[in-house]
């Protein structure tokens, strides 16, 4: 087989290599105009700048120290681009690049699409079409315009997808992730803030901030900063640092807020755990809410179990098993099995119960309910029920 050697700034015209094509600094090669591409039936091996200006079929590409510009598309068994004693090194694809492997220690950049089961770049890689790899290591920062297929994906810097991003194993980025359209991927991890339209995910973990506009997540999504779904989020558990807001028709199983957290219409809960306000819209269902805070609701909410409010508690209609508030409760009705109102508390508005208990001190409005306490000092409204235990410097009117 015959090896070709182009010397440094040499031009050259060819159409097809039956050996090897040896490349040095400066060179520029042109595809013949009579060929669709340069077929290279042994390996590229080049150093310095070099510029091809075509498409090539090639083995093996092997360049080191310098830019490889090839204009048109790229298809070969293997990539190698090697960083030498200048640094820097970087293949740009002004077409398609299709490879089997592809070892990159400084950048790639595609002009169209990208094709490749074996990605590992060291710099960063930009690529304009569709991007389908399966296992895709990048040390610096990965930019994709259009989709992003993959099996497993790692980024140690930024990643930018600007429509869907499916990914069959786990993604992990080190940096910030921002996704235009859906990402489909059972694992996700990201180490800095996180936004992407639609996430399908079985477990998120992000710990920076996070947002999207819908979000289905068969375990759980963890967010170390704030988190916003500006649509329903559909998850098992929730939990966010920082601020919370979701949309309406939400439905989650446990949602847990160190920060605020405010809820839109419809939505659906089993546990909410808020550590500081929890906001609550229209017709909301739970089974059990703790609120160390303030708590407020629009309309009427609805638990099965217990709500529990160390703080203050707002709302329209409150109707749940049970009821237990330390500081403050305004609403125009509150109905539960069992009420607590712990000492010195305020409340305004009418209570329904089988069972009221009002603390020392504690000032209310009206009670209905089969068995009313009241504890001393406590100032009441009517009380109608059919027992009542009150301390003798209690003061209400019975009904």
């Amino acid at each position: 087989m015959e090896e070709i050697v182009v010397k440094d700034d040499e031009q050259i015209e060819l159409s097809i290599v039956d050996g090897d094509l040896e490349v040095h600094d400066g060179a520029i090669i042109n595809v013949s105009s009579k060929v669709d591409k340069l077929v290279i039936n042994g390996n590229l091996v080049s150093k310095g700048d070099i510029e091809i200006n075509g498409s090539i079929e090639v083995k093996e590409i092997i360049h080191k120290n310098g830019y490889l510009d090839v204009t048109g598309d790229i298809l070969a068994e293997r990539i190698r681009i090697r960083n030498g004693l200048r640094g820097g090194s970087k293949l740009i694809v002004g077409g398609n690049l299709t490879a089997e492997e592809t070892t990159i220690d400084g950048g790639l950049e595609v002009e169209k699409d990208f094709n490749c089961p074996s990605v590992e770049i060291m710099g960063s890689c930009t690529v304009y079409g569709n991007t389908d790899v399966e296992t895709y290591e990048v040390n610096g920062s990965a930019k994709h315009e259009l989709n992003l297929n993959a099996t497993e994906v790692d980024i140690s810097g930024s990643l930018r997808v600007g429509e869907d991003a499916i990914i069959k194993e786990e993604l992990e980025v080190s940096g910030s992730a921002k996704i235009g359209g859906t990402l489909n991927c059972p694992e996700v991890e990201v180490g800095g803030s996180f936004a992407c339209d639609n996430l399908i995910t079985n477990n998120t973990d992000v710990s920076g901030s996070a947002k999207t506009s819908t979000a289905q997540v068969g375990d759980e999504l963890d967010v170390s900063g704030s988190y916003k779904c500006e649509g329903s989020i559909i998850v098992s558990k929730l939990s966010v640092s920082g601020s919370c807001k979701i949309g309406d028709d939400s439905k989650i199983e446990k949602l847990s807020v160190s920060g605020s957290s405010k809820s839109g219409d419809n939505c659906k809960f089993v546990n909410i755990k808020v550590s500081g306000s929890l906001g609550l819209g229209a017709d909301n269902i739970a089974e059990n809410i703790d609120v160390s805070g303030s708590c407020s609701s629009v309309g009427y909410l609805k638990l099965s179990e217990k709500l529990q409010v160390s703080g203050s508690l707002t709302g329209d209609e409150i109707e749940a098993g049970e009821i237990s508030v330390s500081g403050g409760l305004r609403c125009e009705v509150a109905k539960a099995d069992l009420i607590n109102i712990s000492r010195n508390s305020r409340v305004r508005g009418k209570l329904f119960g089988g069972i009221v208990i009002i603390g020392d001190g504690a000032r209310v409005e009206d009670i209905t309910a089969d068995k009313v306490e009241l504890g001393r000092k406590v100032r009441a409204g009517v009380v109608e029920a059919g027992t009542i235990d009150a301390d003798p410097s209690a003061k209400y009117t019975k009904g």
